[in-house]
């Protein structure tokens, strides 16, 4: 048999297991926990799937640029906030006009603003996550490289991935009559690398070309137009140079 206020604190067991009540209304659920059967059931039911969470997904180590995209998501909700008044993080008076929605475990629980703010940023943080391990691995990144000349109306990146490292341009313009393009690597304080990456884009400007090699100590990936056959040494100014470091 549930307790009287069951009424009154039914809705906030998601928000107890995930530690989002405020210090008073968790002790007045706990309270309440110690004369309600019904949901002390529920708490028991529901805390081994809470407890599974932390260990739900391996460890993954955040790409630097995690905190930045976070404090931009604290910093909107912050915003909107403040906007909306001084009380919007506050709990409505009447518990009939709180909106209801269903948690992920089918059941019904509020989410006020300020724990829906703490919650976004939390599904944020694991939506990254998530996307770093579905992407190979936090050594995946995507680097957007500085285009010139020609080519600057192109558009390209270079995607870095666990299996190696690759060009891809769309748009991208025809080398000058009589050359092509050469893909090169340098490190710091050494001349551009040549690389046996020859190429040219399809006629409608697309091209993938694979970067050869280990990227370790390489701070610019580089193309330039050449003449047939490559080059020892660049002839020309790159058309496209994507910086690593």
């Amino acid at each position: 048999m549930s307790a009287p206020d069951h009424a009154r604190w039914s809705e906030d067991v998601g928000a107890y297991l995930l530690g989002a009540l405020p210090a008073d209304e968790r002790d007045g659920f706990e309270r309440h926990l110690a004369a309600c059967p019904e949901c002390r059931r529920e708490v028991e039911e529901l805390a081994i799937a809470a407890d599974a969470l932390p260990s739900a997904a391996p460890p993954v180590s955040p790409p630097p640029e995690l905190k930045q995209r976070i404090m931009a998501v604290v910093d909107a909700e912050a915003s909107l906030l403040a906007a909306a008044g001084s009380r919007a993080d506050q709990p409505e008076r009447a518990p009939a006009a709180r909106r209801e929605r269903r948690g992920f475990f089918g059941r019904r629980w509020t989410l006020r603003p300020a724990f829906a703010m703490a919650a976004s940023v939390a599904l944020l943080a694991v939506g990254v996550a998530g996307g770093i391990l579905a992407g190979g691995g936090s050594d995946s990144r995507t680097v957007r490289p500085q285009l010139a000349g020609a080519a600057a109306r192109a558009q390209a990146s270079l995607e870095i991935g666990d299996d190696g490292a690759r060009l891809v341009m769309a748009d991208f313009p025809q080398p000058p009559s009589g050359r092509v393009y050469q893909v090169w690597t340098k490190k710091s304080g050494q001349n551009p690398v040549p690389t046996d990456v020859l190429w040219t884009p399809l006629a409608d400007g697309s091209a993938t070309v694979s970067v050869p090699g280990s990227l370790d100590g390489v701070e610019n990936v580089l193309v330039s137009a050449e003449p047939p056959g490559g080059s020892a040494a660049p002839t020309s100014m790159p058309v496209l140079n994507a910086t690593l470091s």
